[in-house]
């Protein structure tokens, strides 16, 4: 989870890894794909050059499932923003300019407020009393001065984001040490579920594990099921992303605090609740000997060969270094092995700042565009979030 301060070796580790880094990218233009980044604009910059607050965990969509056809294609943004509530914005000329449109509060949780970890969402389905292409926002609430609770609620929007409703929380937990963290959701076509992974610091066995929770209607839950949960109570696997590959796994990554520059692990199942042995670490994510550390995000497309095109995204190269903050990770083979590329939002790397921290992925149907939107810095003491537009053809 975040709001952790690196350990000195980990922050030697970073910073030795950018200084001597082995800087062998793969070009852009001798992948087995066509990728070419199109477009790299702001979506937010703070006003305030001098400002401290801290603009993070940027989630962006691409609306699809809208009944007016015209209202397909929008993309819409969210992050945190330190001593706010969520701005929301779109975009109607796909990702050139943004407009802010929206700013969601929690309007369910009597004396809780919006703080953290926002991710956006639209229903693929009809859900529940849900129609098909609602937007849904799930995020961290948090109570008191002193954050002595926390929830993880959920918001909907019918109207493009304009407005946002808080009407279902999926885990309640303590504060800070004790807190449910960094909700991802993801649909399971098969079974008709919505899934909802999480960090979950609430187990006393655990600093914290990995867990999840399903629905069909988006206001019933599953009892919470482990998926990550280390035999070394001291780790703390978080930050969790799940893909569906053309193979028919899933693909997950996710950070292990408590292991020097937090490394990004990855695991693979056929189906969303069955991760196999819980305890298992899974594997390190790595590129031609280059590994990266915290805030994971992966995302697949069918479009880049016979395999498609496997994404994943870090903030700070561990092993190998990077030229452009960190490696972006691409793999055409459904994960077996990857290829390392440069960040296509560069950013000069400090270990005490939050810059690159908690990147997201979108692609557009088809898998045509991906979208990678991060939180470089700007000015002296603060971020603005930034997106890229990536087109990607066989």
């Amino acid at each position: 989870m975040k709001k952790r301060v690196f350990c000195l070796v980990t922050v030697l580790l970073i910073i030795f890894g950018t200084v001597f880094a082995s800087c062998d990218n793969t070009n852009y233009n001798k992948l087995p794909c066509s990728f070419v980044i199109e477009s790299v604009n702001d979506i937010y910059v703070p006003e305030d050059k001098s400002s401290t607050n801290v603009s993070e965990y940027p989630t962006i969509i691409r609306l699809s499932y809208q009944k007016n056809d015209e209202d397909n294609g929008k993309l819409l943004a969210a992050f945190e923003k330190w001593g706010s509530t969520y701005p929301v914005y779109e975009s109607t000329d796909d990702a050139v300019t943004w407009e802010q449109v929206s700013t969601v509060k929690d309007n369910l949780n009597e004396g809780y407020w919006n703080e953290w970890m926002p991710f956006l969402y639209e229903l693929p389905v009809d859900m529940g009393e849900f129609e098909k292409g609602t937007v849904i926002l799930a995020a961290t609430s948090i109570y008191g001065e002193g954050i002595t609770d926390s929830t993880i609620t959920l918001y909907y929007s019918t109207d493009l984001g304009r407005t946002f409703t808080a009407f279902s929380n999926v885990d309640k937990a303590g504060g800070l040490e004790w807190g449910v963290w960094e909700p991802y959701l993801i649909y399971e076509e098969e079974t008709g579920r919505l899934f909802c992974f999480y960090a979950d610091d609430s187990d006393p066995e655990h600093s914290q594990k990995l867990v999840f929770k399903y629905t069909t209607d988006l206001i019933n839950w599953s009892e919470k099921q482990e998926c990550v949960a280390c035999e070394d109570s001291d780790l703390r696997p978080g930050m969790v992303s799940v893909t569906k590959m053309g193979s028919g796994e899933y693909f997950m990554v996710y950070e292990m605090v408590g292991i020097n520059g937090n490394p990004i692990y990855c695991k693979k199942s056929t189906s969303l609740d069955n991760w196999g042995d819980v305890s298992d670490y899974g594997e390190i994510v790595s590129a031609q000997g280059k590994t990266f550390g915290s805030s994971p995000y992966t995302a697949w497309t069918p479009v880049g060969g016979e395999c498609g095109t496997l994404v994943v995204v870090g903030k700070h190269p561990v092993e190998g270094g990077s030229d452009t903050g960190t490696d972006m990770f691409l793999s055409f083979d459904y994960g077996k092995t990857f290829i390392p590329v440069d960040n296509p939002i560069p950013y000069t790397l400090d270990p005490y700042e939050k810059c690159g921290y908690s990147p997201s992925l979108f692609f557009s149907p088809g898998g045509t565009t991906l979208y990678y939107v991060n939180n470089p810095p700007c000015y002296e003491s603060t971020y603005k979030i930034t997106v890229a537009k990536i087109k990607i053809s066989e």
